[in-house]
């Protein structure tokens, strides 16, 4: 068997997951109809701990599982700061097209150590 015939074998044994296609959400009204259908969650840029505010300026509009990732970094990068470490924080959004949900975040880490964080959405 040859290095081919094992990347075949892996291709054909893979599970595929179908991301979902945002592009036609194109105003903060059809953000909300997802949302409230619990299509969609709330994501807070900044997180509340770390200051953030809850307003329409730090919320966006995500699948769970985008805002679960967020999540996730986000204790870690609150466990540093309460050992110690001194960080500096930002999350930006990178959209396409038109859409009101946004494809990627891109979170940016500095201070006492560099991180950079990309979750991907759609």
């Amino acid at each position: 068997m040859g290095l081919l015939d094992i990347f075949k074998k892996n291709q054909d044994n893979q599970t595929t997951q179908v991301v979902a296609d945002y592009s036609t959400i194109d105003s903060n009204e059809k953000a909300h109809n997802l949302f409230a259908k619990k299509e969609l969650v709330k994501l807070f840029l900044i997180p509340l701990e770390f200051g953030g505010q809850d307003t329409a300026m730090n919320i966006l509009f995500v699948p769970a599982s985008a805002n679960n990732k967020k999540i996730n970094f986000d204790a870690k990068i609150e466990k540093m700061l309460q050992e110690g470490v001194k960080l500096g924080y930002s999350a930006n959004p990178e959209y396409k097209d038109s859409s009101f949900i946004p494809s990627q975040i891109v979170i940016n880490v500095n201070g006492d150590k560099t991180i950079t964080e990309t979750i991907d959405i759609w």
